[in-house]
């Protein structure tokens, strides 16, 4: 059996660790602030730093890469 990535996901897979490395790391102290501020019932809100983040996933088509078609990658 041939366990290997496709050619189409191997490079998904590049492109999320490309987009982790140069977006979603970067941002995790602003998370912690976002989560861990001065506003206790922050913590029980979605930070706005991930609704960024969110958007940029889905500028670089890197967002609900399970959906099929123009939804998503068709994973």
């Amino acid at each position: 059996m041939d366990f290997q990535h496709s050619e189409r996901a191997a490079r998904l897979r590049q492109q999320i660790d490309d987009f982790m490395d140069r977006h979603v790391f970067p941002a995790e102290h602003l998370y912690r602030e976002q989560v861990h501020g001065s506003d206790a019932a922050a913590r029980y809100r979605t930070p706005p730093v991930v609704q960024q983040l969110k958007a940029l996933a889905r500028e670089h088509g890197l967002w609900n890469l399970f959906l099929p078609g123009s939804h998503g990658a068709g994973l």
